[in-house]
């Protein structure tokens, strides 16, 4: 009898998926040069979820890389 592997699902709870709208927002805010931080709270969702999108953007060639990476500026509080 073969044993049975336990399966461990990384990043499970977060979500991965996006409206095409608001990854053009993603985009223009990205290009814009705000952090994570503050285009997570744009979206009401967790960084990770953003930093998620920002790999699968930077893979495809759909955004650049651009002085301090993610932490970008901050918008005035």
């Amino acid at each position: 009898m073969l044993e049975r592997l336990k399966i461990y699902i990384a990043c499970e709870d977060v979500n991965m998926i996006w409206d095409e709208r608001d990854v053009l927002a993603f985009d223009s805010m990205w290009n814009e040069g705000l952090s994570i931080e503050d285009i997570a709270k744009s979206f009401d969702r967790d960084a990770d979820e953003i930093a998620l999108l920002i790999m699968d953007r930077a893979r495809r060639g759909l955004i650049k890389n651009r002085p301090n990476g993610v932490f970008g500026r901050r918008m005035p509080a």
